[in-house]
């Protein structure tokens, strides 16, 4: 890895294969449990702690170039970890596209979520509380789930909206995970 990139390596995820239909498998951090995976999530989010020590409104972006490399998994878990320390932890689903925490999480697939705040011509962030769900699985993280799947995902990602979304969620968090 160091010779690809001068930027730190942060953590190592192994690879998690699943079975078809096992999404509560997808989860895979949990209280009390010290399994390979969940050290691996507790490494990165300490050495991620670390590195972000000096940081104001910890917004944590995960992105790669294709799909299926694990971002939705690796995002859920990191979040799931930090949350278990007592932070108040939003997991935002980013990938207005294919959507995949509402299904995760076991919300309703077509309810609002983040594309109705950025779709709107209301600046009003405040529109955004009414979209943030408890996770479900710990008291600490919340959900904002991506919502309906617009026509225009490129464009609504270029909105100032999202930028004032974020701002706004940093006053109300302590960590921000974005799904992308």
């Amino acid at each position: 890895l160091s010779t690809l990139t001068t930027l730190p390596c942060v953590g190592n995820i192994p690879v998690k294969h699943s079975v078809k239909g096992e999404r509560s498998k997808a989860v895979v951090v949990a209280r009390n449990k010290n399994d390979i995976m969940a050290e691996a999530f507790r490494t990165l989010r300490t050495n991620l702690n670390f590195v972000m020590k000096n940081s104001q409104g910890k917004v944590v972006m995960f992105t790669s170039t294709t799909s299926g490399e694990g971002k939705t998994f690796v995002a859920t878990n990191l979040a799931m970890s930090v949350a278990m320390l007592g932070k108040k932890v939003l997991l935002v689903g980013l990938d207005i596209r294919r959507p995949r925490l509402a299904e995760m999480f076991d919300f309703d697939m077509n309810a609002e979520g983040l594309t109705s705040y950025l779709a709107a011509d209301d600046n009003n962030t405040s529109m955004l509380d009414r979209f943030i769900l408890p996770s479900g699985v710990e008291e600490n993280l919340f959900v904002l789930p991506a919502g309906i799947v617009p026509p225009n995902p490129s464009e609504l990602l270029a909105r100032p909206n999202l930028d004032k979304a974020i701002e706004y969620l940093k006053g109300k968090f302590d960590y921000i995970v974005l799904d992308t």
